[in-house]
């Protein structure tokens, strides 16, 4: 599996969050449940990625955000694509 910059900037990030590797993580495997998380270490994940990235996430949507395909699709448009 290859890793762009933002992906590899994404799973560092969450990485520290974590206290583990994401590495094992696929692009679609639910975070919630692949690393234990309870609604507030949800909510601390998506305002590190908001930190890391520049982005703000809606806050009507913050549950639909869980995979880490999710979190880069809506990190590039937020960023129009660009390399983070």
């Amino acid at each position: 599996m290859t890793m762009n910059s933002t992906e590899l900037k994404l799973r560092t990030a969450l990485d520290g969050l974590a206290s583990r590797d994401l590495s094992g993580v696929g692009l679609d495997d639910d975070l919630v449940a692949a690393l234990g998380l309870d609604s507030l270490a949800s909510l601390r994940l998506l305002a590190v990625v908001e930190k890391c990235f520049g982005v703000r996430f809606p806050d009507e949507r913050l549950a639909e955000f869980r995979t880490l395909r999710q979190l880069l699709t809506f990190i590039a448009g937020q960023t129009g694509g660009r390399k983070e």
